[in-house]
């Protein structure tokens, strides 16, 4: 599928970018996009391209492309600037927002509350290469059913308050760059419901130990996380998902023998339905491994 074609496929669902920018946005989402040469280069205007890659959460991701694949030559010098000064702030607030959510996550588990970090502020650790590319506003910890009043008591005793719905918490960090940090505690996940939220939370890994986040920070199991990002995938098609989906299936399970995967839950088939649509040469199957997760009644 082209890029005019898989624009087409996607439009309606909130995806900005259409016309020459989605090219342009699936190569940056894409890391094994080949540069100039590849056929998503470079065709839209700078400045659609930049206001689109705002609204769709990408600034970092495309500044990354660009200047790591040689298209910073065709650039002017305040463009250049421009998205090495992004680049220098998305992983800044990475670093920042990986130190508070390792902190949170420490205290909750020695107030015997386990707790994993996911979504955004996982994906960032797990598959980006701790550089900071992935964007994320806020840092959501997936914790048991049942917990979220004893969490938010922790959370409070660590400076954080109640904003918006429960379980929203903020605190301020302080820093010009990235003035605080707002902490979303749930204990459901989108593919299963909160019925498997204790086997996930039993299944917890660390997280890669990066030179500018080496502060242990616990994640979901590679599959646990792919189902989980497919499944809000479906429910919530964004550009960031679509980045994280795709390189949960490049990224593999040992755990996966050749050419297999399970069937996955029906959310988590629509949410592959959609990577697929800017994708169509992956397995028509998701690379999920590891048994079924109940669906949510």
């Amino acid at each position: 599928m082209n890029a005019p074609a898989a624009a087409a496929a996607l439009s309606g669902l909130g995806f900005p970018g259409g016309g020459p920018a989605f090219g342009t946005l699936r190569s940056a989402c894409d890391p094994r996009s080949a540069g100039p040469g590849s056929p998503d280069s470079v065709t839209a205007p700078f400045g659609v391209l930049i206001e689109q890659a705002i609204a769709a959460r990408l600034t970092c991701l495309l500044a990354d492309w660009l200047t790591r694949e040689d298209h910073a030559e065709r650039l002017p010098r305040t463009m250049r600037d421009f998205l090495q000064t992004q680049l220098r702030a998305g992983r800044h607030r990475w670093r920042l927002h990986h130190r508070e959510t390792a902190r949170v996550i420490a205290t909750l588990g020695e107030q015997g509350i386990p707790a994993a970090a996911v979504n955004g502020i996982a994906a960032a650790s797990l598959l980006y290469d701790g550089r900071g590319t992935r964007q994320s506003t806020d840092a959501d910890i997936l914790i048991p059913p049942g917990a979220t009043g004893a969490a938010t008591r922790i959370l409070v005793g660590l400076g954080y308050a109640p904003v918006g719905q429960v379980g929203a918490l903020r605190r301020e960090l302080g820093d010009p760059v990235v003035p605080g940090l707002t902490v979303d505690l749930t204990s459901r996940l989108a593919h299963a419901g909160s019925t498997a939220t204790a086997a996930a939370l039993a299944r917890r890994v660390p997280a890669p130990a990066w030179p500018d986040a080496p502060e242990p920070l616990p994640v979901l199991t590679r599959s646990d996380a792919f189902a989980h990002t497919l499944a809000r995938l479906a429910t919530r098609p964004r550009w960031p998902g679509l980045a994280d989906a795709l390189r949960y299936a490049l990224a593999g399970d040992p755990a996966i023998p050749p050419a297999a995967s399970m069937p996955a839950s029906p959310a988590a088939a629509a949410g592959w339905d959609l990577v697929l649509r800017c994708w169509p040469e992956l397995p028509a199957r998701p690379p999920l491994a590891g048994p079924a997760p109940p669906e949510t009644p």
